[in-house]
C-alpha cells in the first residue's frame, strides 16, 4: 500500500515472518494477512445466532476424552490467558514468540496441521471495529467461505468465532489447497489498550478427522477465564 503502514500491522508481520522461517522455510502454511484488501462479500451459511450445543461430547470437565486444557500466555505486554482443549500430539512449535504461539501436527510440516495463537496490538477506535475488519478480511477470496459463525460480547470486549473454508488462492490456506478453519477473533481491552486476541485451527479439506477434533476444540476456547460462544458447527 502506498500509506505506512500501522504498528499492529508491522508487528503482526514481524511474528508471521518468523515463525514461518523457523518452522516452514518458505511453505504458505502459517502466513497471517497482515494489510487490508480489497475484499468480495463474505457468504455466511447460519445465522448469526446461538444454536444447539457444538459438535462433540465433553466430559463432566468440559474437555473432551482424549485431550488436556492448556494454557497460553502472551507476556507483561498483552497479560492474558487464552486456553482451550489439546490432544497430546500436537507440540509447541519452536517456531512459537512471546505473543505469537504455534501447535502443529503431523509429520510433514508442509501440510501439517495447525494452530495459531495470538496476541497483537489494535489502534482502532473499538473492539467492535477490531472484530468486524477481521470478519471482513479473512475470508477474502470468492473461493472461500464462512460455513458457521457467531459474534457477542466479552467482558472485556467483541468476539466472532466461526467455522469456515479457505479456498486454495487464500493466502492463509494450507499449501494452496482447500483447507478447512475453525477459530475465534476478539477486540479487548487491556489496561486502556485495544488488543486482538486470535486463535485459529486449520487442516486440509481431505483431514476430516482432525476438522471434527476442532468441532470439540474451539468450544472449549476460554480468555482470562471466560468461555468464548462456538457457532453451530455444520
Amino acid at each position: 500500500m502506498v500509506a505506512a503502514r500501522p504498528a499492529s500491522v508491522r508487528r503482526a508481520a514481524a511474528a508471521g515472518t518468523l515463525a514461518l522461517t523457523v518452522l516452514l522455510s518458505g511453505c504458505s502454511v502459517f502466513q497471517i494477512r497482515t494489510e487490508d484488501k480489497s475484499a468480495g462479500p463474505m457468504r455466511i451459511g447460519v445465522q448469526e445466532t446461538a444454536g444447539p450445543e457444538p459438535t462433540g461430547k465433553p466430559t463432566e470437565a468440559g474437555i473432551p476424552k482424549g485431550m488436556t486444557r492448556t494454557s497460553v500466555s502472551f507476556g507483561s505486554s498483552c497479560p492474558v490467558e487464552l486456553s482451550f482443549a489439546i490432544g497430546d500430539e500436537w507440540r509447541d512449535s519452536t517456531g512459537s514468540t512471546e505473543q505469537f504461539h504455534v501447535f502443529t501436527h503431523g509429520e510433514n510440516s508442509a501440510e501439517a496441521d495447525i494452530i495459531l495463537v495470538n496476541c497483537t496490538d489494535e489502534y482502532g477506535d473499538s473492539a467492535q471495529e477490531v472484530v468486524d475488519q477481521k470478519r471482513r478480511y479473512n475470508f477474502s477470496k470468492q473461493d472461500s467461505q464462512v460455513i458457521a459463525e457467531q459474534t457477542g460480547s466479552l467482558a472485556a470486549g467483541e468476539f466472532w468465532s466461526y467455522q469456515g473454508e479457505l479456498g486454495p488462492t487464500e493466502i492463509m490456506a494450507l499449501n494452496k489447497k482447500p483447507t478447512y478453519v475453525f477459530g475465534v477473533q476478539t477486540g479487548y481491552k487491556i489496561n486502556g489498550r485495544l488488543v486482538n486476541i486470535s486463535i485459529e485451527m486449520r487442516t486440509p479439506k481431505t483431514n476430516t478427522e482432525v476438522a471434527e477434533d476442532f468441532k470439540k476444540m474451539l468450544p472449549t476456547v476460554t480468555i482470562d477465564g471466560e468461555k468464548v460462544p462456538a457457532p453451530s458447527f455444520r
